[in-house]
């Protein structure tokens, strides 16, 4: 009695000890559980990060700020005059000098309203291009703060050296003009005389005076008629540059105009599909290219106006050549901002041509 009582204890401490296990199988007819739904996500994305540094060729657009692929850097720490003042093209010219065939690299501090707008120094080899300018009296020291880093004082110290360098020597935008003080010394007084020998090889000589001015008055005439021949040649050859200038800004424009109607039914915030890539492609400026040494012989400011709009259709290009990775509306914007920057210089040579 006693065995069969213990026999049966201990096959109920058995089924008690397995219950947990029991019900920790998993019945693989049982359903998964309902998956839990996600809300919308409406939070902005996160602006592309700025690059430390930038490296590249570049091409000056004005006397402080360089195009460095599809990126437009500004010069931090100074002011170079505007391209529509006095010496506005002279420091552009300046700055091209200095950065032509070289291999920039920049280091960035602050971008501006987007990633292709950045700001900070930049180097060709050790030098810096920013006290270069200065050096060289196309640009002035420009500071909304003060540095408050050791190597931003430094920097600093140099800049106002080198602009006090250039003011100390006349240089570029601090030349003053010479000034001479003239004295007017009386003429010695001359008594009046008589000589009548002199009086008579004068009058001997009065026919070959006369001929000599008459064959001055010829060739004055003459060469008159030539200069001015030549200032309608040159004048003929200036309307001509610029008739096919505007041309060529008139076809970019179009195309430019073109491109930016024939996206406006695609989605913004998409790319372009890749079968209408070929219809954004803009013209090349072959004939500005092939005419750049010739546009001194042009009014100034439409030689300024030129030079932007190159400078604008290069980096539109560039940007226009990462269309694939890049939004539709982005794009668009590129082209407006270039069809908006032929006006100028077309309205200006259409005055011209009138």
């Amino acid at each position: 009695m006693k065995i069969k009582i213990w026999l049966a204890s201990a096959a109920l401490l058995s089924l008690i000890a397995a219950a947990p296990a029991v019900a920790k199988t998993k019945n693989p007819l049982q359903p998964p559980p309902p998956a839990v739904p996600v809300g919308d996500v409406d939070a902005t994305p996160l602006e592309a990060p700025v690059p430390p540094t930038l490296e590249g060729s570049g091409q000056a657009i004005d006397g402080d700020e360089i195009a460095i692929g599809d990126v437009i850097f500004k010069l931090d720490g100074i002011a170079a005059p505007l391209m529509t003042v006095p010496m506005g093209p002279e420091a552009r010219v300046a700055l091209q000098a200095l950065i032509d065939g070289q291999r920039l690299v920049c280091a960035v501090t602050d971008r501006g309203a987007d990633a292709q707008h950045l700001s900070g120094t930049c180097k060709v080899g050790e030098d810096d291009v920013a006290e270069a300018m200065l050096a060289g009296g196309m640009a002035a020291v420009y500071r909304q703060t003060t540095a408050p880093e050791a190597a931003e004082r430094e920097r600093s110290a140099r800049y106002d050296a080198a602009e006090t360098e250039a003011r100390g020597r006349n240089l570029g935008i601090w030349t003053k003009p010479a000034t001479e003080e003239v004295k007017i010394e009386p003429a010695p007084a001359v008594e009046p005389s008589m000589d009548r020998d002199l009086l008579r090889g004068w009058l001997i000589q009065i026919p070959g005076i006369l001929f000599l001015a008459l064959a001055g008055i010829i060739a004055l005439v003459v060469g008159s008629s030539r200069k001015r021949g030549r200032e309608a040649d040159a004048e003929a050859e200036v309307q001509a540059l610029l008739a096919i200038l505007l041309g060529e800004v008139l076809s970019v424009r179009a195309a430019a105009q073109a491109a930016y109607d024939g996206t406006a039914s695609l989605i913004q915030d998409l790319p372009i599909p890749t079968a209408q890539l070929a219809s954004i492609a803009l013209p090349p400026m072959t004939v500005f290219e092939a005419n750049a040494g010739k546009l001194a012989a042009l009014p100034r400011e439409v030689s300024v106006d030129m030079v932007q709009f190159h400078a604008r259709h290069k980096i539109v290009s560039k940007v226009l050549s990462q269309a694939p990775t890049l939004r539709c509306e982005q794009l668009r914007a590129a082209l407006e901002a270039l069809v908006a920057a032929a006006d100028e210089p077309m309205q200006r040579a259409e005055k011209l041509l009138d």
